[in-house]
């Protein structure tokens, strides 16, 4: 009977053991135990790519799994989002989501709705826009760029990524507010109205990191920056809103999973990001292209996103108020 007994309670801390083991695995203890993939809704090798590329290998290197990226351009930068939708919340497959995927909703029909639809891992970055314009463009400031659109109403032309895209969008409301008229242009991607405005074709533009290597090649300079502060890269620019015209171009990415990853997960996932975002690698790539960190974890971030959504709702209504979209 005492054989028998131990036997019972040898049994039972076996059981007991496997059932902890298997707790631990349901939780994440074990994972990741293959590599992860993490969709880009932007064409490899622009400036967005390469900072996520650097920072998934970095992440990479915490997980001990690889980071693989998996591009996926177009949908006004959705693809990442509507993707999402789509995959099991098994923390091996991750997105990449801009500033559009809080308006989308709101002009086109879509799969998600960034208020149920995302698991929202780590806020990573935020473009610095500047308004951009030639070289040898005749003005030298925003004042002069103001005035001369004050005596010109709406021969002054200004191209901006898309009809419905943040840049194009936050010019309307500085017009708006500067009671300005610009001669809007849109575009396919920021390649092409860089290209505009060094041929000539248009005299200004709302632009990011692209710009930078255009600036400093003396071919290109920022009249006024587009941002909430001034930026570290160029400390002598002033912002709009230092010169009196609340308005800042609020466009950050970052990470999420589908809606129902474990939270644990979640926090392996953020904790190897967030080191990540923190390299030296990360911090070269975001130098050169002049961006900030912007770090939010991952409760802030569905803070900012549900903020963010129904604001853009509100852009999108005023949008449709005066026919700029239908």
């Amino acid at each position: 009977m005492k054989l028998i007994s131990r036997l019972h309670a040898a049994g039972a801390a076996f059981l007991a053991a496997a059932a902890l083991l298997g707790a631990g695995a349901a939780t994440g203890q074990t994972y990741p135990q293959k590599p992860l993939t993490l969709i880009v809704p932007y064409a490899a090798g622009g400036p967005t790519d390469q900072h996520l590329r650097a920072v998934a290998e970095e992440a990479g290197k915490t997980l001990g799994q690889a980071v693989v990226l998996d591009n996926r351009p177009g949908a006004s930068g959705t693809n990442a989002a509507a993707t999402l939708t789509r995959a099991m919340p098994d923390g091996y497959t991750l997105g990449v989501l801009p500033a559009s995927v809080y308006r989308e909703p709101y002009i086109n029909k879509v799969p998600f709705d960034p208020a149920t639809s995302f698991s929202y891992v780590i806020l990573l970055s935020d473009y610095a826009f500047g308004l951009a314009v030639k070289a040898d463009a005749p003005w030298k400031t925003w004042e002069d760029f103001a005035a001369d659109a004050a005596r010109r109403p709406g021969k002054i032309n200004v191209g901006a990524t898309g009809a419905v895209g943040t840049p194009r969008i936050v010019m309307d409301e500085i017009g708006e507010a500067a009671k300005l008229q610009f001669n809007m242009i849109p575009f396919k991607g920021d390649a092409e109205v860089t290209n505009a405005i060094l041929g000539g074709h248009i005299d200004a533009a709302p632009l990011s990191g692209v710009a930078v290597p255009h600036i400093d090649a003396g071919k290109m300079r920022y009249l006024v920056m587009l941002t909430p502060q001034r930026v570290k890269r160029y400390p002598q620019i002033p912002t709009l809103k230092e010169l009196g015209i609340d308005t800042s171009i609020d466009s950050p990415y970052g990470i999420a999973g589908p809606a129902g990853m474990d939270p644990q997960r979640v926090k392996l996932v953020h904790d190897a990001f967030k080191k990540a975002l923190d390299s030296a690698a990360s911090q070269r790539v975001l130098d050169q292209l002049n961006q900030p960190v912007n770090y939010l974890g991952p409760e802030d971030y569905r803070k900012y996103a549900l903020a963010t959504s129904a604001r853009e709702k509100e852009r999108v209504a005023r949008l449709r108020a005066k026919g700029l979209i239908e």
